[in-house]
């Protein structure tokens, strides 16, 4: 037997793994062939789909740019090294692979369509509707056309269009893909909770093995305080990977909202060893931690959390307030003043940069940023509560008494209020006493509501 004929079988058992889902195999028994045949445009097509079964895309794309180099005209090589660049961010080059395709075959309807999604992914969603509208003259209703253009639709927050769309979709191909799930996920951002979850079924209906899907609807019950449901859809993705962390950082969530700590810490602690960089872990962890009075672990975990904490303005928030919490009051300044400089109107923002402040002792600057809270949001009582604190201990009584009325009309009930109020004389001490203590909750997060004392 020659070289050439071994590497056809080579191909053949490559056919064969792929088919049974051996991705990595078949991509080892096509490499292999490629080696005594690399002129054969279809292996390394080939090469490139297993590839791309194992979301290794930049190795596809060099396998599907070496197919479309040996074929230039093959338009189905061109489209795929297209979605692969759009798929690894590299949209420019995307858009070239698809403008390409349009001067080959101006007919070739996908040019069109994938050039929907790379546009919307960019941001540019003018040129998203323009090219919906030139791939409805080649074809009037294209179920991915109508599914990409829905996605653009969506990150513009048009989700009724955008739900309507992914209903049409349904109604040409009543199997397509992530059509339900996308519907579910615009119903989620719309509020609608329980639509959301009927679609999410819809598409397990489909796909019951499907883990985005398993895990968007256990994150979607939890919200909804459906524990056991939730917990029930994370554990089936264990089923299939023991070691996923997200459905491991999902059992955690629930347990710390049921209040079962113990649980709750021994998930978070083992999403950490399988990735030490899971986003929230650390500052999760750092929760329970304070829950359980342990504050110095808690600060270490909110410190690792802060080493590689992204640009998201509310979890940007919560790990400031939790920072003030375990007592790393100069970490959760620095962090609090970088989000204010990038989000100056955010009363919150502002009023939890202004206790970091009060707390490290400088009055004169949590002064300026609770005034400029109030600037923000004129009716903001412990934003109030805490300028007539600073006046007091500055020992500016007048003006503390100004805010602490202001204060006291807002929280007429609230214990500290009554104490500042009674110790500046705005009300007399007896009438201190007469109070219903009011609590300030957030569902999943300590209070956003802070006070300097």
């Amino acid at each position: 037997m020659n070289d050439w004929s071994k590497a056809e079988d080579r191909v053949e058992k490559a056919q064969e793994l792929y088919e049974s889902g051996q991705y990595r195999d078949a991509a080892r028994e096509l490499r292999k062939a490629i080696e005594i045949n690399p002129y054969n445009a279809s292996w390394h097509f080939n090469l490139a789909l297993a590839l791309d079964a194992m979301s290794a895309y930049d190795q596809a794309i060099a396998a599907y740019h070496n197919a479309w180099q040996l074929e230039p005209e093959d338009l189905e090589a061109l489209n795929a090294l297209g979605i692969d660049y759009s798929r690894t961010g590299k949209y420019e080059k995307a858009l070239e692979c698809f403008e390409r395709l349009e001067r080959i075959n101006p007919a070739y309807e996908p040019s069109y369509c994938n050039r929907i999604l790379t546009y919307a992914q960019m941001g540019r969603h003018d040129q998203a509707d323009l090219m919906f509208h030139l791939a409805r003259q080649v074809k009037d209703e294209c179920p991915l056309c109508l599914f990409n253009i829905g996605d653009s639709l969506y990150d513009r927050g048009l989700y009724p269009r955008a739900v309507a769309c992914w209903k049409r979709v349904l109604e040409l191909d009543d199997e397509h893909p992530q059509a339900h799930a996308r519907i579910a996920e615009a119903y989620w951002s719309m509020g609608k909770l329980e639509q959301a979850r009927e679609s999410f079924l819809e598409e397990l209906r489909l796909e019951p093995g499907d883990l985005d899907t398993l895990l968007d609807m256990g994150q979607l019950q939890t919200e909804m305080g459906q524990y056991d449901e939730a917990s029930e859809k994370f554990r089936r993705v264990l089923e299939q990977e023991p070691e996923n962390a997200s459905a491991h950082f999902g059992l955690g969530e629930v347990a710390f909202l049921r209040g079962d700590f113990k649980t709750a810490q021994e998930q978070l602690r083992l999403v950490i060893r399988l990735d030490r960089r899971f986003p929230g872990a650390h500052q999760r962890l750092g929760e329970v931690l304070l829950r359980q009075g342990q504050i110095k672990q808690a600060g270490i975990h909110l410190l690792a959390e802060l080493r590689h904490t992204g640009d998201d303005p509310q979890a940007t928030m919560e790990l400031g307030q939790l920072l003030i919490e375990a007592q790393k009051i100069k970490q959760a300044n620095a962090l609090l003043a970088r989000l204010v400089a990038r989000h100056p109107g955010n009363p919150l923002a502002q009023h939890t940069l202004a206790v970091s402040y009060l707390l490290m002792g400088q009055l004169p600057q949590g002064i300026l940023h609770c005034r400029k809270a109030l600037a923000l949001k004129f009716d903001y009582p412990l934003a109030l509560y805490n300028l007539a604190q600073a006046y007091y201990r500055l020992g500016n009584r007048r003006r503390g008494r100004h805010y602490v009325a202001k204060a006291l009309r807002a929280l007429p009930d609230d214990a500290d209020v009554r104490t500042l109020a009674a110790r500046l004389g705005v009300i007399s001490p007896a009438q201190r006493l007469t109070y219903r203590l009011g609590r300030w909750v957030r569902r999943w997060r300590p209070s956003a509501l802070w006070r300097f004392w």
